[in-house]
């Protein structure tokens, strides 16, 4: 092996790759800046496992009868090597449902994120079969255990979320078998090298730190039609929010955008604004202070946190939560808790539509059609030209959505265009890199009509 000693700069200190707790950096299976096991501080394991066994229990409180067990690398590392891998970045569980059809496996699926959230937990749904459960340690985040599902279908596949499609028999999974993880008996599937060779390939005995998962398009285009995947880029803008430390140094609110300035002078003194994708939070902030009753959502979660601290010391007024657009369940919900007030809303969504997969604008526009119907009027933007109009390339999707295309979707929700404005704003501490050129932008104001039958 070929070693080499660099320097950057004049510094004769040691390069460090850590994050703003100290905590090292490395990069991740899925090529992601993430973090290992081992970087976290000696007690970090014992944590990890203990969360496990607490999110165990409160499944088992509820649901006795269904069969939990760990599974990939918090099976692999204690199966093959004796213990949790050092590399390994979080902790994982399975489940085996009952039930043979997507339809019931995705029902069971949510009631499961249902009695977690309800026991405490942070839950955050990455997909129908994935939920992600989340802690922190002294104030800042810890590691995490994800919750997979799988099934046996009619015909004997055993479909299991995010990687494993084969024929399998019941009793080879379950009743689950207990093996050693740090000094600690877990379930695990009965026949645990039937898992690990699905998971990994028949090579999983041999240690090989390049392995990547290489899924069938088969199994992908079957996991996405049944579960779909509620992240769309959302791990990239919690990698942006992150390492950004330019754009965090701005003091929260200080920084209000061209659009909020332009609506803040068009819209009624006062009026209620639900702000959709605020990231930061600086447009909405600074709203709340120009005196509107301001509601911001965005599905990146330490940014709503900071927000909502900076509008309590700021004494602001505005309020910020973590929903996902993509989840049709959370979109619906929001728009009939909006709709009962029966007061006309502002809808404000900046940058939203040139981020959003073509995917989940259906949702969106449902949840409009739902948010306006006390009247009001949604302001929405769309870029004109495109900065990363390819998704999945390693940052969020930027890209261009013609009006045209726009209106005829939205016409069946009940929306309307009723008017168009042009504009060209400079969009700094973006994932794209755009500089100080203004973006071309079309800013729209959309309302909702009873459609004609």
């Amino acid at each position: 092996m070929l070693t080499a000693t660099a320097r950057f700069g004049d510094s004769d200190q040691p390069l460090r790759f850590d994050d703003r707790h100290g905590i090292g950096l490395v990069i991740n299976k899925f090529g992601r800046i993430g973090h290992a096991l081992a970087d976290y501080d000696p007690g970090m394991v014992q944590r990890l496992l203990d969360n496990l066994d607490l999110i165990r229990a409160a499944l088992a409180e509820h649901r006795p009868d269904l069969p939990v067990y760990v599974m990939s690398g918090t099976l692999l590392g204690p199966y093959r090597d004796g213990r949790i891998m050092p590399h390994d970045d979080d902790a994982d569980l399975g489940y085996l449902s009952p039930y043979d059809h997507p339809a019931d496996v995705v029902r069971e699926a949510f009631q499961l994120g249902r009695i977690l959230r309800a026991a405490g937990f942070e839950a955050i749904r990455a997909s129908a079969g994935h939920l992600q459960v989340h802690f922190s340690h002294e104030g800042r985040p810890d590691a995490y255990v994800d919750l997979f599902t799988g099934f046996i279908d009619e015909q004997g596949w055993w479909q299991h979320t995010f990687a494993i499609r084969l024929q399998a028999r019941r009793d080879q999974v379950v009743p689950t078998i207990a093996i050693d993880v740090e000094g600690r008996p877990e379930p695990a599937p009965r026949d645990p090298e039937l898992m690990l060779e699905a998971n990994y390939g028949p090579g999983w005995k041999v240690p090989d730190p390049s392995y990547r998962f290489d899924i069938p398009r088969s199994v992908q285009d079957r996991f996405w039609g049944w579960f779909s995947d509620y992240g769309m880029d959302r791990t990239m803008w919690e990698d942006f929010y992150r390492y950004d430390i330019e754009g965090a140094r701005v003091p929260l609110g200080s920084a209000p955008s061209d659009y909020a300035r332009w609506l803040a002078g068009r819209i009624p003194a006062g009026a209620r604004v639900l702000e959709l994708g605020t990231g930061r939070g600086h447009d909405a902030l600074w709203l709340a202070a120009q005196g509107f009753d301001v509601e911001a959502l965005d599905y990146v979660r330490w940014p709503m946190r900071a927000a909502a601290e900076a509008a309590r010391e700021q004494g602001a007024g505005a309020r910020f939560r973590v929903l996902n657009l993509y989840d049709l369940r959370r979109v619906v919900a929001l728009g009939a808790e909006m709709g009962a007030r029966r007061e006309p809303l502002v809808v404000y969504a900046r940058g939203l539509l040139g981020n959003y997969w073509d995917i989940g604008r259906p949702v969106l526009l449902r949840g409009l059609s739902m948010l306006l119907r006390s009247g009001g009027q949604a302001h929405l933007d769309v870029p004109r030209s495109s900065l990363l109009p390819q998704p999945g390339t390693g940052v969020p999707m930027h890209r261009a959505v013609p009006v045209e295309t726009l209106r005829a979707e939205m016409a069946p929700y009940g929306l309307r265009i009723d008017a168009l404005h042009d504009a060209d704003e400079v969009v700094e501490d973006t994932p794209w890199e755009a500089g100080t050129d203004p973006l071309p932008t079309t800013r729209m104001v959309v309302t909702w009509q009873r459609p004609v039958r």
